[in-house]
């Protein structure tokens, strides 16, 4: 049907229209009725200025993972190796910036920290896009390899103290009130967002992950737009693993995996809303809004710590179940 007749069918169907824009701002309502719910059962300890700066502070490592989870997903991949990037680019930054052999300043620490995890996800790309082995095996391969270099360079142990303030004061600096960790992963969102619906790259993307082949047979260069897509989730989780360096001023070896689930409930989830049936960058961010609220409330109830993984892989299957019967849907309406 074409758009002006779908529009309007939709001007003269109220009833249509509402569903609609439901449905594009699902996750958004959902929010609210968590927030109204939790503030009502929790009134002195959930809605309070220092709880939700405590959401916004402690979930913006999450969300920097999921973006970059999601670039890689727009192109009709999987990466399960950012998880494990994140925790070797702390352990990483860490080494460089502590070690009495290398003793680097924290920003060299930083560059070169960036550059390893776009190599090691170029690494993934590469074995994915040109040599054909299937992203989740490529990609937990490479994740096993990273998570053993990272115990390599810590020597098993959590790096902490001697780290120079650049990675305190890239995470932690104070801004209209925020931390900067906070306006970061805001200003990765944006450029990503801008990238992926403003530019010919990222309708690229979006072509290629709806489908290779018919985007390589109008010329696009899928094998080298998949490679350049997982360098730039590789040094996005580097990144994410810099700002918990710097959030918590110590590097474990075995942190970032446990994020993973967390990152890809929240790309599938954001795939129900804003854009309904395609991946995207503000539907993301809301999922981990969330799932971060859902998650926050419960524990202020009292609810057992081994509920979060629970949740978040409950919310896993259903963002999945909602994606494949949006992306239907899309696909029957055009």
């Amino acid at each position: 049907m074409p758009a002006t007749e779908s529009g309007g069918e939709t001007s003269r169907n109220p009833g249509r229209f509402l569903l609609d824009l439901s449905v594009r701002h699902s996750l958004l309502i959902l929010i609210a009725i968590l927030f109204a719910v939790f503030s009502i059962a929790e009134p002195n300890t959930f809605p309070t200025v220092n709880n939700l700066r405590g959401i916004a502070l402690n979930q913006s490592v999450s969300a920097l993972l999921a973006l970059a989870v999601l670039i890689v997903v727009v192109t009709g991949e999987f990466d399960l190796s950012v998880g494990y990037v994140l925790g070797f680019a702390a352990v990483l930054a860490a080494d460089l910036s502590m070690s009495s052999k290398v003793g680097l300043a924290g920003v060299v620490a930083l560059v070169l920290t960036l550059l390893a995890g776009a190599a090691i996800g170029l690494i993934s790309g590469t074995l994915t896009a040109r040599f054909r082995i299937n992203s989740l095996i490529a990609t937990l391969g490479v994740g096993l390899a990273v998570s053993g270099l990272s115990v390599g360079v810590s020597g098993g142990q959590t790096l902490s103290g001697g780290m120079p303030h650049t990675f305190v004061d890239l995470a932690r600096t104070k801004i209209l009130g925020l931390e900067s960790v906070v306006w970061i992963v805001l200003a990765v969102a944006v450029a990503l967002y801008l990238v992926l619906v403003k530019t010919p790259l990222g309708r690229k993307m979006y072509a290629t992950g709806g489908s290779e082949g018919v985007a390589r047979m109008v010329g696009i260069r899928t094998r080298l737009l998949k490679a350049g897509a997982f360098a730039a989730a590789g040094a996005i989780a580097a990144l994410a693993g810099v700002l918990q360096l710097g959030l918590s001023g110590a590097a474990n070896p075995t942190y970032g995996s446990n994020l993973l689930l967390t990152a890809f409930a929240a790309v599938f989830l954001g795939s129900t809303t804003v854009r309904p049936g395609y991946f995207n960058v503000w539907g993301t961010v809301l999922a981990v809004v969330l799932l971060a609220i859902g998650f926050s409330g419960l524990s202020l109830m009292g609810v057992a710590f081994w509920v979060e993984p629970v949740f978040d892989g409950v919310a896993l299957i259903i963002g999945v179940l909602l994606s494949r019967s949006e992306t239907r849907a899309v696909l029957a309406n055009k």
